[in-house]
């Protein structure tokens, strides 16, 4: 019998879960380890990662998928791939990298390979702790799918989260969201020329971030699972804010989270996957690295959005009038300054 048969034999989990997501560098992979010292959960990391993870593909970035039936929710691919891995059906060697157990964290690394032929040796908890990367479009069709797995969606100024795309080159592409017309009916008619004619890489990083984060912000009305977190809030009193963000998620609270917050945050480790940073030069170091212009640029392009989280971004629009005093449900943190940390 082969590995993937093995798998499948499995029980599917459907106890306790949490889903954590956000757009690439928002800080999903320190809120997401942060989280993984719960007790009686296992974390499984970025399954739908194409990259590293059979059966993912690229184009779940921009895969739209409502929770209500329709053309949308036709990709039969997306769904058999991801209800194998929010059921625990998915366990590879990348995917069980920062949870492999107590086998394998005993053993090197390349013994790992031997969990994806005979899974029971992963020795996992019941509860599922499930960081997604390509997701983010497809989170209301999971929510409906599998709601009994709270949502941690994390939000970061789109200048802070840029710079790092840059440093890194990498390129947003709006325009890829164009191909979904059930996407542009429901959240981005308004949008569809400035998604399509963004052209600089500060204009397209304005588009992408307010695309995708106001389809996530206005489906929360629905999906009173979600919870939506700013970064920023979260780097002001690292030790603090997760362990409030513990209680809304009815976590407990462990000695091995605390100490890990706390461990991480110090600064001296620049590679860009590191964890180890100090929190409270995270959020404002992008002022350093971006022109006025540049700035500009980006706030131009997300301010449409009309997202109610940095003020700065909102110009005269209607939201910010609210932004000091909104109380959306599953927003937590408050709207925070372009890389405020005081209060």
């Amino acid at each position: 019998m082969d590995g993937e048969s093995m798998v499948d034999l499995l029980p599917k989990s459907r106890g306790p879960g949490v889903i954590v997501a956000g757009v690439a560098r928002s800080g999903t992979s320190w809120v997401a380890k942060g989280l993984s010292f719960a007790k009686g959960y296992t974390y499984y990391r970025e399954p739908d990662n194409f990259d590293y993870v059979p059966g993912a593909r690229e184009g779940f970035d921009w895969l739209y998928l409502p929770a209500a039936p329709g053309p949308a929710t036709n990709d039969l691919g997306y769904r058999a791939h991801m209800e194998r891995a929010l059921t625990g059906r998915l366990a590879t060697a990348f995917v069980m990298r920062e949870d492999p157990g107590p086998l394998f964290a005993r053993l090197d690394p390349r013994w790992r390979i031997l969990g994806e032929k005979i899974p029971l040796l992963w020795f996992r908890r019941p509860g599922r702790l499930v960081k997604l990367v390509r997701s983010n479009l497809a989170l209301d069709w999971l929510a409906a799918r599998f709601p009994e797995m709270r949502q941690v969606y994390v939000i970061r100024h789109p200048c802070g989260q840029y710079a790092s795309w840059r440093r890194l080159g990498w390129t947003p592409h709006p325009e890829r969201l164009l191909a979904s017309p059930e996407l542009i009916r429901h959240h981005l008619a308004p949008h569809v020329e400035r998604l399509r004619t963004a052209s600089s890489f500060w204009e397209r990083a304005g588009a992408w971030w307010g695309a995708i984060n106001s389809v996530v912000y206005r489906q929360l009305h629905r999906c009173p699972q979600r919870f939506i977190v700013q970064y920023e809030w979260l780097c002001q009193d690292p030790n603090a804010r997760f362990r409030e963000l513990y209680r809304l998620l009815g976590l407990e609270w462990t000695a091995g989270a605390d100490a890990f917050l706390t461990h991480a945050n110090q600064g001296g480790d620049e590679h860009p996957y590191s964890l180890l940073r100090d929190a409270a030069q995270r959020p404002g170091r992008w002022k350093q690295e971006l022109t006025e212009a540049e700035v500009r640029e980006c706030r131009l392009a997300a301010a449409p959005f009309d997202l109610p989280y940095y003020p700065d971004l909102q110009g005269d629009s209607p939201t910010a009038a609210r932004a000091t005093s909104i109380q959306a449900p599953g927003i937590l943190g408050g709207p925070i300054r372009d890389g405020d940390t005081n209060g």
